[in-house]
């Protein structure tokens, strides 16, 4: 069986039960009613009818009625849906009832005055009416009880009224099929709405079941995640210091070597000396490398800011690596383009090693012709410019079967053949992930004509003012660090999106569900920014986001992102915070924190989805 039938059949359950709970209800209710309509026409009866026969009746109509409640008292009493042999039971007592009503016109007899007459037709008429009514959910119910009330009645009336008699026995015969049809839609419009509600509540459980177990998930998933990248940190210092105790010896070769080649030695010891130092200054670039994946994993990158354009860098590329191309036979040229001249925010050096990452490749790997390098800056939003470099050869170009994995082919099992044997694997992923710290993309294509590759790289990178906070050579940490994120929602269900949300995004998540919980929370430790959701316990999110900005502290100046209703756009910035559409979706919010993080650059680099 499968969860959807599973579900249909809760419903169908359930709606039963609430059908039986409104019998079981009713009965309360109609129990008093009987009695007392019995009472009041017993009242009448004296004097006009035999006192055997009155006092059958009476009782008759009296202990049918209480056996007919007591049957619903133990359900009622234990707050449940009565059984199905307590419902049977209902509806052989309700037909007892009926048959009491209905007799009452054999007991007055034919004789009884008209005022007498009047008041039975009335009484019989409304309680069959009252027992459809509240008894609609169950309809077996009603014809057990209408039928005998309204059926006795009209036979009596047949049988002493003559041809006007029989003429209002046709009138009851149609009012018990008109009302049987009235309570036949009543019951079905009753059933819908009591499945519709049941449906909703089965719905409910799921969600919130759904999100207990999505919040259960996410927590596993962040012990897990803080477990490796703690393992991945330890790896990282072990992997820093072996690079370390390897540099030492590695210099003693080289020096060795280079006082070898200095040395009087024949012609065929020099080429060896050489290719010794080669293949030494080779992995001397290697461990470099490798240091530097180690101290992005460790979280203790650094980058020395300062004032960087596009022409210096141009300039320097140049300088680098003209000579290793003409030694090659090649052509080499440095192109310049767009706002050349834009001074930005950046570590030059760390720039370079990109530029010498793709113009080293692309002059390792070229024969014929030549490469050409294109540095470009290009004015973006919010005071910062996008610096492009465009590596162009004609080489012969990579293999299809690996262009899919050459910015992360690290592991031996995961790397093609051909980047494994071209040595480049390393130098691709330590781009990646140094231009992932620079908030920006690494990519590559086919060259446009046929022969050669196209790799490049963008950053976006602040613009530098006169009056800029970065003073030149400030150290800039970007660490590797999890951002910490205060969401305030009272909803379970939202808040559970929200938290599956924020962790793939590399965020550590602390959840409050009112406005007062809030304020206390930012009092008690630092956030990178606050997403308020839509409802909180006490009040509105409108108020909460001023709260926070009146706290007297720096706390009221922590980025807020939050969610509205009927907005235009998916995001919005506000006059004090970033709005986000709801129903809430993973780009837009992403997108909204980075609006919001916009002067944080540490924190707006930290962001990024994870797996």
């Amino acid at each position: 069986m499968g969860l959807e039938d599973f579900g249909a059949q809760a419903i169908e359950r359930q709606t039963r039960e609430t059908k039986r709970q409104l019998v079981a209800r009713s009965a309360l209710r109609a129990a008093p009613l009987n009695i007392v309509n019995a009472i009041l026409l017993s009242v009448l009866f004296i004097g006009h009818v035999d006192p055997v026969w009155h006092g059958s009746w009476f009782a008759l109509i009296t202990g049918a009625t209480l056996l007919r409640l007591a049957t619903m008292w133990r359900a009622h009493r234990q707050d449940r849906a009565p059984s199905g042999t307590e419902l049977n039971a209902y509806v052989f007592m309700s037909a007892a009832v009926g048959v009491g009503w209905g007799v009452t016109p054999f007991v007055i007899g034919p004789d009884a005055p008209a005022m007498t007459n009047a008041a039975v037709a009335m009484t019989i008429a409304g309680m069959s009416a009252g027992a459809a009514m509240t008894s609609a959910s169950e309809h077996r119910v009603v014809l057990a009880y209408t039928i005998p009330a309204l059926g006795l009645w009209a036979i009596a009336t047949g049988l002493w009224g003559g041809w006007q008699g029989i003429l209002v026995a046709v009138m009851l015969i149609g009012f018990f099929a008109a009302m049987n049809a009235l309570t036949r839609t009543y019951n079905a419009t009753l059933t819908e709405a009591v499945r519709a509600n049941a449906a909703l509540e089965e719905s409910r459980r799921h969600t919130e079941a759904q999100a207990a177990a999505m919040s259960r998930l996410a927590e596993h998933n962040d012990k897990a995640a803080r477990r490796a990248e703690d393992q991945a940190r330890a790896n990282a210092a072990v992997l820093a210091n072996m690079s370390h105790e390897l540099r030492a010896p590695l210099n003693g070769v080289l020096g060795m070597a280079q006082l070898l080649e200095e040395s009087d030695i024949s012609e065929e010891h020099a080429g060896m000396v050489a290719r010794v130092r080669e293949s030494g200054e080779t992995l001397t670039r290697l461990l470099s490398d490798v240091m530097d994946v180690a101290r992005i994993e460790a979280g203790r990158l650094e980058l020395q800011l300062e004032d960087v354009t596009a022409r210096s860098l141009a300039a320097r590329a140049r300088k680098a690596f003209a000579q290793q191309a003409r030694d090659k036979g090649l052509a080499f040229e440095v192109q310049v383009s767009g706002d050349a001249d834009q001074a930005v925010r950046a570590d030059e050096d760390r720039v370079m090693q990109l530029a010498s990452i793709f113009i080293g490749n692309a002059i390792r790997f070229t024969e014929r012709g030549g490469v050409t390098a294109a540095f470009t800056t290009q004015p973006d939003m919010g005071g910062k410019s996008v610096l492009r470099l465009e590596v162009r050869d004609t080489g012969t170009g990579v293999p299809e079967s690996a262009r899919d994995k050459l910015f992360d082919a690290m592991s031996a099992d995961k790397m093609d053949r051909n980047i494994r044997e071209a040595g480049t694997g390393l130098g691709l992923h330590l781009a990646k992930r140094l231009v992932s710290l620079m908030d920006g993309e690494v990519g590559y294509r086919p060259a446009d004509t046929g022969a050669g590759s196209v790799f490049w790289f963008e950053v976006r990178l602040k613009d530098s003012q006169k009056h800029d906070r970065y003073a030149d050579g400030e150290q800039f940490t970007l660490e590797s660090r999890r951002l910490r994120m205060l969401v305030a929602e009272a909803d379970p269900a939202r808040r559970s999106v929200m938290l599956g949300y924020l962790k793939s995004f590399n965020c550590v998540v602390t959840c409050v569900p009112s406005r007062g919980e809030l304020v206390e929370a930012l009092g008690a430790a630092a956030y990178d920014a606050i997403v308020l959701g839509l409802e909180l316990s006490d009040g509105e999110t409108e108020d909460a986001a001023r709260a926070v900005r009146a706290i007297p502290s720096t706390a009221a100046v922590t980025p807020i992102v939050r969610l509205a209703h009927q907005l235009e756009t998916p995001v919005e910035q506000g006059l004090s915070e970033v709005l986000v559409r709801s129903p809430l979706a993973a780009d837009p919010l992403l997108e909204a924190l980075h609006m919001s993080l916009a002067e944080d650059p540490a924190a707006a680099a930290s962001l990024r989805r994870i797996a």
